[in-house]
């Protein structure tokens, strides 16, 4: 597998007249090499690797040089002592490297200027989703790994959702779950799970926080989990005490969103656009009259990444294709009351969308 991918890179490489790329976006780093220590923060790395037509090597420190020669075997691995940077000057001109292209989307300006001063005979060429674009339409091996990673949170989340909300704050509700989610085996969450409560749920991000659930609240929760690498994303919106505990205005809310949900997964097919598949779910809310607090993009890919390509939002052109994974999840918030958001991964095949999970929680209204 990681012989095809860079395989398929170098001839990205050779289309664009590239010498070599250096990939130092953590994802991308592991998908084209195995090597999965992610970077602590940002300004950190545990390495890049440079991959030309003659070479893929994967450069790192002291730190992380036994993790790299067991994980990334069919890379070599440099051990640099004195940095990235003077690693390179040394390495550009034993490859004969006249150009060198990085991903702008993971480079910060002084690591940038860096390379600059260390490589004056080398052109730096920018490039912008390079291997993102391999990454795109998932094998077999990656659908089951997004799966599984879907299992094992819809297992979690239905659990939370099957004990007692009402009492509990935003904030023990969501780190039950993201502790739920590594005793399951996971590597951990995805992103900071969301358990927005009341009016909290009016902001699609909203962080969980001290507000205690009360009887009647209409509570978003929004969690993944990330297992063997490949991440999850998942959103349920339940009521706590349930249906009959709900005011006047949850059903046409719940109800428009369901429906927008519904019609999407039913008409997305291949070769629309990102933004023809966001209009088919927010013509549905537009017509309910919910069109100006529906404020964010209907979808986006899930990978090794949990917000990746493709995006499917209003301006997207991105043409959607078989052996995408990408999530449906249209959302009603309402300030001052609260919100609601359903959202499904989906795999896209030639006949149409095809959901990834198995968890229902939705609720049956009249």
């Amino acid at each position: 597998m990681i012989k095809s991918r860079l395989a398929a890179l170098r001839r990205l490489l050779k289309k664009q007249g590239l010498d070599a790329l250096l990939v130092t976006l953590p994802a991308n780093r592991r998908y084209l090499s195995g090597f999965t220590p992610d970077d602590g923060q940002w300004g950190e790395s545990s390495g890049a690797l440079l991959i030309c037509q003659t070479a893929a090597l994967l450069l790192t420190d002291f730190r992380y040089e036994l993790t790299a020669r067991a994980q990334a075997p069919y890379l070599e691995t440099i051990v640099y002592t004195q940095g990235l940077a003077p690693l390179l000057r040394v390495i550009a001109p034993e490859l004969g490297l006249k150009n060198l292209a990085y991903e702008s989307e993971a480079m910060l300006d002084n690591w940038r200027l860096r390379l600059e001063k260390s490589l004056p005979g080398v052109e730096l060429k920018p490039t912008l989703g390079l291997v993102s674009k391999l990454r795109v339409k998932k094998n077999s091996a990656e659908i089951r790994a997004l799966a599984a990673s879907l299992a094992l949170m819809e297992k979690v989340l239905d659990q939370t959702l099957a004990g007692e909300l009402i009492g509990r704050r935003e904030r023990e509700v969501a780190l039950s779950i993201a502790r739920a989610v590594e005793d399951a085996g996971a590597e951990g969450v995805s992103f900071p799970p969301t358990v927005a409560s009341g009016p909290n749920g009016a902001e699609p991000h909203a962080e969980s926080g001290e507000r205690v659930i009360e009887r009647g609240d209409v509570i978003v929760f929004d969690v993944g989990a990330k297992l063997n690498g490949y991440c999850s994303d998942i959103s349920r919106t339940v009521v706590a005490g349930g249906l009959e505990a709900a005011d006047e205005r949850f059903a046409k809310v719940y109800g428009t969103t369901l429906a927008a949900k519904n019609r999407a997964y039913q008409e997305i097919m291949p070769h629309m656009t990102g933004g023809e598949a966001d209009g088919i779910a927010r013509q549905v809310i537009d017509q309910a009259g919910f069109g100006a607090r529906f404020g964010h993009s209907l979808g986006h890919g899930v990978g090794l990444q949990t917000h990746e390509e493709p995006h499917v939002g209003p301006r997207s052109e991105e043409v959607l294709e078989p052996g995408m994974v990408f999530t449906i999840e249209p959302g009603i918030y309402l300030p001052g009351w609260g919100g609601v958001r359903l959202e499904d991964m989906v795999l896209l095949t030639e006949e149409g969308c095809m959901r990834l999970g198995k968890l229902d929680r939705f609720y049956d209204l009249p």
